[in-house]
Parts: C-alpha cells; sequence; structure tokens
C-alpha cells in the first residue's frame, strides 16, 4: 500500500487495521517499553498510524516521533493525542532516508515492515535499523508465517468435521497463495509480507542488532475467522514480537 492508500484507510482505520497493542493480552509491548524509558530518552513509532501507542510513548520518553506515510493519519494521531505536548508529527516515508526525524534510544514498529515489493520492504527494514542509537533498542511486531499456515490448517480441519470430502477441501479453503515461498500471504488481495523467526534473527544482525527476545504474541482464534468452532484451542495464531539492541 502507498501514500494514496493508507490516506483512504485513514478514516476507518480503527476498524479495518487489526488493534497490536489493545490485543497484547500478557501487556509484552507495555513491560518492555517502560524497561526502556525515561525522561531524558527519546523514541520514535514508525508507522504510528493513528497514533493508538503514542500517549503510552509520551508518559514514557522525554521526545517521541510519530512518523507515518499518511498524512490523514498523522493528522487523526494528532488530534487523538493533543494533549502529549511532546510528540512531533512527521510525514515520512519510511522506505526513504530518514528525514525529519533522529536516530532515537527506542523505536516502535508495529506491522510495518509489510510490503510485498522486496525493494521498498528492504528499505523500510534498513531506515527502520537506522533509527536506533547505538545501545538502543528496537521493539518489533511482524507477522508470523507459521501462524498464516496454522489458519490454514485450522481451517481445513474445520472443513472435513463439517463434512466436506477431503477431495473439495482445497476448492472451499483460502490456502497460501504464489509467493508464499518468500513469506507473501495475500490478505484482502493485498500481498503482505509475514517471517520465520529465523529470517528475522539473520535480517536484524546483518544490519547491526543482536535479538534479545522473541516472544508469540497470541491471539484468539476469532481474529482468524467469524464465530470459530468452541473446539478450535490452541495453538493459537500469532505475531511474532521482537526485542533487539543495536550493537554495531
Amino acid at each position: 500500500m502507498n501514500e494514496k492508500d493508507w490516506d483512504g484507510v485513514a478514516i476507518t482505520f480503527e476498524e479495518e487495521i487489526f488493534n497490536v497493542p489493545a490485543n497484547d493480552r500478557k501487556g509484552l509491548i507495555r513491560s518492555r517499553l517502560e524497561r526502556f524509558a525515561g525522561p531524558a530518552r527519546t523514541a520514535a513509532d514508525l508507522g504510528c498510524g493513528v497514533g493508538r501507542t503514542l500517549s503510552l510513548l509520551a508518559g514514557c520518553f522525554g521526545r517521541v516521533y510519530a512518523v507515518d506515510i499518511s498524512s490523514e493519519c498523522l493528522a487523526m494521531a494528532e488530534e487523538a493525542n493533543s494533549g502529549s505536548k511532546n510528540v512531533r508529527y512527521v510525514h515520512a516515508d519510511l522506505s526513504a532516508p530518514r528525514k525529519g526525524y533522529p536516530s532515537v534510544d527506542m523505536v516502535l514498529c508495529i506491522n510495518t515492515w509489510l510490503n510485498g515489493d522486496l525493494g521498498i520492504r528492504l528499505g523500510i527494514i534498513d531506515h527502520t535499523c537506522r533509527a536506533v542509537k547505538r545501545g538502543g533498542h528496537l521493539l518489533l511486531v511482524v507477522p508470523a508465517l507459521g501462524s498464516a499456515l496454522l489458519t490454514t490448517f485450522r481451517r481445513v480441519q474445520w472443513e472435513l468435521r463439517e463434512g466436506t470430502p477431503a477431495a473439495h477441501v482445497p476448492s472451499v479453503v483460502d490456502g497460501p497463495q504464489e509467493g508464499v515461498e518468500h513469506g507473501i500471504i495475500h490478505i484482502d488481495q493485498v500481498p503482505t509480507k509475514h517471517y520465520l523467526k529465523e529470517e528475522l534473527e539473520v535480517l536484524l544482525a546483518e544490519r547491526g542488532l543482536r535479538v534479545a527476545e522473541m516472544h508469540k504474541l497470541e491471539y484468539p482464534w476469532s481474529t482468524e475467522f467469524e464465530e470459530p468452532p468452541r473446539w478450535m484451542r490452541a495453538p493459537y495464531p500469532w505475531d511474532w514480537f521482537v526485542v533487539a539492541e543495536r550493537v554495531r
């Protein structure tokens, strides 16, 4: 999606875009964010959208940079967080060299590394990592490829339990499409990058970041299916949540 696409989504952002912080039932994002906080420290929310995390960041850090490609989303974020006077709003394309905001002590980046285009995606990854000061930290959330495959498996199970013949299951299950070997899953017809744990470790290490923690942010099956059956329990779908330190 480009700037025009995100501007178009701004007005319906809360309905259309899954709210990761609100569904972080174990409070992993908040607890790690607070661990690295301080009044003399700086933070950036790269891909801040309509500003769901900005009040939390503003209460923990001396200066916060809210960065997004969508001017419409930024306007809504600023309106929603008008009481936070230590937040600076920056209209910027994360796939391009950093402009309008400095490197900071902590970067929060939630489901921003999604672009299906490899060149654009690598630009976003590069500039995200460069925005973290040496000794600073990156809190990263990305979709998990294993979760997408698990969701397809559960849908197959569901169809079989409902009596669909095995030979007919592929025609009724919207499973992984062409490009899955690169972690590309089409969500509402939009090619969306999903990640392996090992892939994230390599990508971050190549850019001078050491992975300190990696956790599953687990969600209920209702985030994947409308009215999932009661027997569909653990294991649950998840995003990867990564805590990484910039070491070089």
